[in-house]
């Protein structure tokens, strides 16, 4: 059996695993054991001491459970770390993935950005949405990366500003003839350099309040997010949010995009992990789909320490008079 069976194989039988949940089922047991204690006090009668022997079973019980649990949690620490030997190929294949998308020539730049499957799902894509439109307030300034085709940005117009991060020298599909020229005028055109150490420091610093990447981590391996998250956490405003998306390799079919040269590897575990580490504080990891009939979706909410505060009431509207 080849690496890539063995991790499919691994991969698919931790999800199962990592699911299973003692607690719950010591608590729902001590409940019902409990109740049955309950019921046996509701009289004084006792046959040589059977209530004291049953209290002291329903104790050895709960400890035997206890024990269940730790065996079971060493049993996913030794799924997870087999889970991790087999990946070590993957993370080499990611180099030459990123890579390889990188030097993609313009124009397949853009049908890989129109052919994206990533928001096929017509019900995860929604819930997406509302996740983002949450965080995007006349108020505060909010900034997309990567554009493509502009299925996120008309979402987010309510920013204001609207920054539109785009890579030097390689604009993406939404340009000024997406938007009318109102909005034309409201958005701040910004390019980003990948090979920068801080590939966001053209934008306004500490000034954003949320940053949306769509289908642009998951064809960047994990050096390059963290690289990106660090620059992000530095343009943002104390309390702002970053929603984005990833490649989660906890699930065969994100391993098919690596195989496919498609996508990067990463996990759910890496990618919060990494976000600690930057310093943000993980406000919700949402993973749909991946079964069968569905690529799937996995989104990472985010947000910097501190509270998000402005003095501007709103978006202000104004109109010269010919007097």
């Amino acid at each position: 059996m080849t690496i890539s069976n063995n991790l499919r194989n691994i991969v698919r039988y931790n999800d199962l695993v990592r699911n299973l949940d003692m607690n719950s089922v010591s608590q729902n047991i001590d409940v019902l054991l409990r109740q049955i204690s309950t019921d046996l006090a509701t009289n004084d009668y006792d046959y040589d001491k059977l209530k004291e022997t049953m209290k002291n079973k329903h104790q050895e019980i709960l400890k035997i459970l206890q024990s269940w649990n730790d065996d079971l949690n060493s049993f996913k620490k030794n799924i997870k770390k087999t889970v991790d030997e087999y990946a070590i190929p993957y993370y080499a294949k990611s180099k030459e993935v990123y890579e390889r998308n990188c030097n993609l020539p313009r124009l397949e730049k853009l049908s890989k950005l129109k052919d994206s499957d990533l928001l096929y799902n017509e019900e995860s894509k929604k819930i997406l949405i509302s996740r983002i439109t949450n965080n995007v307030s006349a108020k505060y300034a909010c900034c997309q990366i990567q554009p493509g085709y502009g299925e996120i940005t008309k979402e987010i117009v309510a920013g204001t500003p609207l920054y539109i991060m785009e890579e030097e020298d390689f604009p993406s599909v939404v340009n000024t003839d997406f938007f009318n020229e109102i909005m034309s005028k409201r958005i701040n055109w910004y390019s980003y350099n990948e090979n920068h150490a801080d590939p966001m420091h053209k934008l306004p610093q500490g000034q954003i309040g949320c940053f949306v990447a769509i289908d642009f981590f998951n064809s960047k391996t994990v050096e390059v997010i963290k690289k990106y998250l660090k620059s992000i956490y530095t343009a943002l405003r104390p309390g702002g949010a970053v929603i984005f998306t990833y490649n989660n390799c906890d699930y065969p079919k994100g391993l098919d995009k690596v195989d496919d040269m498609y996508y990067c590897y990463t996990t759910e575990e890496e990618m919060t992990a990494l976000c600690e580490e930057v310093g943000y504080k993980l406000m919700d990891s949402v993973t749909r789909g991946y079964d069968e009939l569905d690529n799937g979706i996995s989104w990472l909410e985010i947000k910097k320490p501190g509270e998000l505060s402005t003095i501007r009431a709103g978006q202000g509207l104004a109109q010269i008079m010919d007097l």
